[in-house]
Parts: structure tokens; C-alpha cells; sequence
């Protein structure tokens, strides 16, 4: 059985093949720091995307090249004020605390001249980015620190959440399963059987709730397919606030039965036509409402695709899962869980359910099951850049249902979060077979009347190996993150049945 990693100990670095040794993270950091270097290329100014790729290099801990950008950074900033110096500053202390660079009084000049200019580009424009709008982020950012930590604040989502979104879900004893193995309690969190919305509610929830603690009486978004929209006028209503959503006009004649219940519950609804807005965004309309009364609104974002503070705040929001989880294992068993298992992948089900066994001391194991290849499916084809000939560009139609898609899908890029989990030392990434998916899936269905979904079942399997060493007292908890119907037949079909 795999070692459990200590709170102490720091992940080592291949240089030759850059990734943290074990991990399966070398291509997403290489093409990373290729973009990275890329945009830095056309642009040697944009110190933002250098602070991206010395976060990159903190993280791998590659300390020559951290010290090199820090250095080259220092040399074209000239500022020790900026908040680009400021977070480099607090990587250097801790990943070379005994270079001049930073053993020095932060605030004297230190010269370098191996800084050489490159040619000028224009910056690339992201969602929030333009310094008039920074301004309403950072200051967002500090009054949250203030409330992130406040034990009631954290106590009122959890009320808040058994309203909005069904919360806790249930924690369930699979018993026979267990008595079977003859090792470890297996329980599951059965995330299968809430609504399919449940972490956009959450960070909904929290962002509003956020919102009346700041004093402001106003909520906005921008919503594509209208489920953002009522879910915020929903808990607006509840909280006695008001709810001003941005729909594309287009979407509000396809999308009648949300505008309906925003409608119902009182929400200001406001139609943008997709030609007046870069990028047919909605979100950027909401954020003009936001900037224009900033003290009296707050913009709520389900997804972590904004500046800070919000990917923090949904993390830390969503986390309410992993407290209820802690909750429920010391309600039936008088100790903590001693491992927690999640599907591995592109999705947010590690961001709600671990945050709250990383502190210092929690011995509990955290392990994401990725599905292992077939040796029958061809390896992956890498993108060169060059553009694909056999791709077509998306018709409207087809951006419509992906932009619909891509709100559904609640957090569509959490790869850097989990890149982020692992490199702490606390998370471990495995690949299981499907051979013992189809068996943790007959197992299961049979001894407890539960069928899994494909992607959880890989989790469950592995569970099921590793209870196997255990002792009857200790405890493993298997987060059910999805409803299995979505994959019934293709479970039928893995398994040989003839459809």
C-alpha cells in the first residue's frame, strides 16, 4: 500500500522530464510554461503573465528558474511596491529565503543586467481585466479576508445551503460490502443524489450571503441559459435583496420557462443584444452594473473564471461539502475518516470535499482515481499549434449550446486547482483499471442496491483494494459524485451486456 505523504514533506522535481516525481502533470505544466514564455515573448512587459509563470516555477519548485524571471522581473518593474513584486517576494522567502535578492531590505533597488527588451504586442484582454475594474476585485479581495475566517459566517452558509441546496447529503454505511471485504468501514458521500447544480448553488449561495454581510443590497450576474439567474434570484428573494440579471436576448426567447421564475420572483431582468458586447458576453454587461455602483452591488460568478478573490471564494465555499462530510464520520464513528477517495479528471468533486482535512496535523489519506487507459485506445494526439485542417468553426447555433454547456458544467477549468492539491504533498493521483471498475460495479450493486457512475466506480474500486489492508475501525468515505443513469448503457456495454 502506498505510503501516506506527511504534512512535511515537499515534492521533488525531475528536471529532465518537469513534473513533481510521480505525478502525471509534465504536459500540463510544459505547455504552460510554453504559452507562458510565448506571451512573454511578444510582450516582455506583462508582468502578469511572468507572475503566472513564476507561480509555475514555485510550484515545481525549479529554483534557478524562479530566480532568473524573479530577477528579470525586478530589473523591468523597478517597483517593490506593485503586487507582481509583492506575491514574488513571498515565493522567494520560502523557496530560496537566503538569496540577496531577498535577504535584502525588500524595498532597496538591486540592479541586473541581464535583462535584454523584446519586442512589443498588445496585451491579451481577459474577463476583468482593465484597471477601472481591478480596483472593484481588489477591494472585493480585502473585505473577504476579513470575513473568510469568521467561524459564524461559515455556520450561516451551512443553514443556508440545507434550504438552497438540499444540503448535507447523506452519508451512507455500506455494511455487506464492508462485512465482505473483512477490512475498512466503507461509507459513500452520495453527492448521486443531489441536484445536478449543486457546487454553482453553493458558490451562489456564498457569494450572496457575502453580499448582505458587506452591507450591499443588489445582486448581479450574467446568465446564458438562465440557471445562474434563478438560483441568485432565488436566495436574493430569501435574503430581501434585489436581483439584477443580464440575459443574451436571443437565449430569453429559447430559455421562456427561467424567465418565467425570474420573473415570478421579482428578479430585474435586463436583455443585451449579443452585437453591442465583445465577445456576446453577458458576464462583461454585469460587471459595467457592478462597476457603476460598487457599493451598493456585488457580481456573482459560479465559475472560477474571474479575477480574485472569486476562484478562492468558490473553493472555500464549496468546501462546505467536506465539513458536512467530517460532521457526519464523527457523528457514526467517534474519530475522523482515515482516507477520502474522488474521482480524479477535470472536475470540481476534490475542491468541495478535501479543503478541510489539508490542515497541518490531519493524518486523513486524500487520493483522486483517475480511470487508467486502455492498452487498446491510441494515445493522445498532441497539439503542435498548427491548425487542424479537418476542424470547422462552430456554427451560432453550435456556440449557443456550448455557451448553455459550459454554465451547466459549473467549473469548467479546475486543472490549476488540482495541480495545486497535489503539489501540497497531501494529495495523491492514482490510475485504476477499468477491469476493477466493472467489479467495484457489481459489488456494489449487488450487496447494497447502489449502481455507480463510470468514473466514480474507478474511485470505489480502488477503495475496495485498499480497505482490504485495513483494520475494521478505520473508515474509508467514497464521494458518489454523479448520478449513474447518465452512463447505464455504456456501463451495460463495458460489461458485455448485448443492447
Amino acid at each position: 500500500m502506498t505510503r501516506r505523504p506527511r504534512d512535511t514533506d515537499v515534492p521533488t522535481v525531475d528536471d529532465n522530464n518537469f513534473r513533481p516525481t510521480g505525478e502525471r502533470l509534465d504536459s500540463f505544466y510544459r505547455d504552460l510554461e510554453t504559452l507562458l514564455l510565448q506571451q512573454l515573448n511578444d510582450d516582455a512587459k506583462q508582468h502578469a503573465v511572468r507572475l503566472k509563470l513564476l507561480e509555475l516555477y514555485f510550484e515545481t519548485r525549479r529554483t534557478e528558474d524562479f530566480l532568473k524571471q524573479a530577477r528579470t522581473l525586478w530589473a523591468k518593474q523597478g517597483n517593490a511596491t506593485t503586487r507582481e513584486w509583492q506575491k514574488t517576494i513571498s515565493m522567494g522567502m520560502i523557496l530560496a529565503p537566503t538569496d540577496p535578492l531577498f535577504r535584502q531590505a525588500q524595498r532597496e533597488r538591486v540592479e541586473f543586467v541581464d535583462a535584454a527588451e523584446m519586442p512589443k504586442a498588445p496585451p491579451v484582454r481577459r474577463f476583468g481585466d482593465e484597471a477601472r475594474r481591478m480596483r472593484l476585485f481588489e477591494q472585493l479581495a480585502a473585505d473577504y479576508q476579513k470575513v473568510r475566517s469568521d467561524p459564524p459566517f461559515l455556520e450561516l452558509l451551512d443553514r443556508e445551503l440545507i434550504a438552497h441546496a438540499r444540503r448535507p447529503s447523506s452519508l451512507m454505511h455500506c455494511k455487506r460490502l464492508s462485512d465482505e471485504i473483512k477490512g475498512a468501514q466503507i461509507f459513500l458521500k452520495r453527492e448521486d443524489l443531489s441536484p445536478a447544480d449543486t457546487h454553482l448553488t453553493i458558490a451562489v449561495v456564498g457569494t450572496a450571503l457575502l453580499a448582505r454581510r458587506l452591507g450591499r443590497k443588489t445582486l448581479v450576474t450574467g446568465t446564458t441559459d438562465g440557471r445562474r439567474g434563478v438560483i441568485m434570484a432565488s436566495i436574493a428573494a430569501r435574503l430581501g435583496l434585489e436581483a439584477v440579471v443580464y440575459m443574451d436576448s436571443d437565449e430569453m426567447h429559447r430559455q421562456s420557462s427561467n424567465v418565467f421564475s425570474l420573473w415570478l420572483m421579482g428578479a430585474n431582468l435586463q436583455a443585451v443584444d449579443a452585437s453591442t458586447l465583445r465577445n456576446a458576453d453577458v458576464r462583461e454587461a454585469a460587471l459595467e452594473y457592478w462597476g457603476q455602483h460598487p457599493d451598493d452591488a456585488l457580481l456573482v460568478l459560479g465559475l472560477d473564471a474571474a479575477p480574485p478573490p472569486y476562484p478562492m471564494m468558490a473553493r472555500e465555499f464549496t468546501a462546505a461539502i467536506g465539513r458536512e462530510t467530517r460532521r457526519q464520520v464523527m457523528a457514526v464513528t467517534r474519530r475522523p475518516p482515515d482516507v477520502l477517495v474522488s474521482r480524479g479528471g477535470n472536475n470540481a468533486d476534490a475542491l468541495g470535499f478535501f479543503p478541510p482535512y489539508l490542515t497541518t496535523g490531519c493524518e486523513t489519506r486524500l487520493v483522486c482515481v483517475t480511470p487508467k487507459p486502455a492498452a487498446s485506445e491510441p494515445a493522445p494526439r498532441r497539439n503542435t499549434g498548427a491548425m487542424d485542417p479537418s476542424r470547422v468553426p462552430m456554427s451560432e447555433q453550435e456556440k449557443r449550446v456550448a455557451r448553455s454547456i459550459m454554465e451547466g458544467l459549473e467549473y469548467p477549468a479546475v486543472t490549476r486547482e488540482h495541480a495545486w492539491l497535489r503539489s501540497t504533498g497531501r494529495v495523491e493521483d492514482v490510475l485504476y483499471a477499468e477491469d476493477s471498475a466493472k467489479n467495484a460495479i457489481q459489488r456494489l450493486s449487488q450487496r447494497e442496491g447502489i449502481i455507480p457512475a463510470l468514473e466514480s466506480a474507478h474511485a470505489l474500486a480502488w477503495a475496495l483494494h485498499a480497505a482490504q489492508g485495513m483494520k475494521p475501525e478505520q473508515s474509508i468515505v467514497v464521494m458518489m459524485a454523479e448520478d449513474a443513469q447518465k452512463d447505464l448503457w455504456d456501463i451495460g456495454r463495458k460489461m458485455g451486456v448485448p443492447f
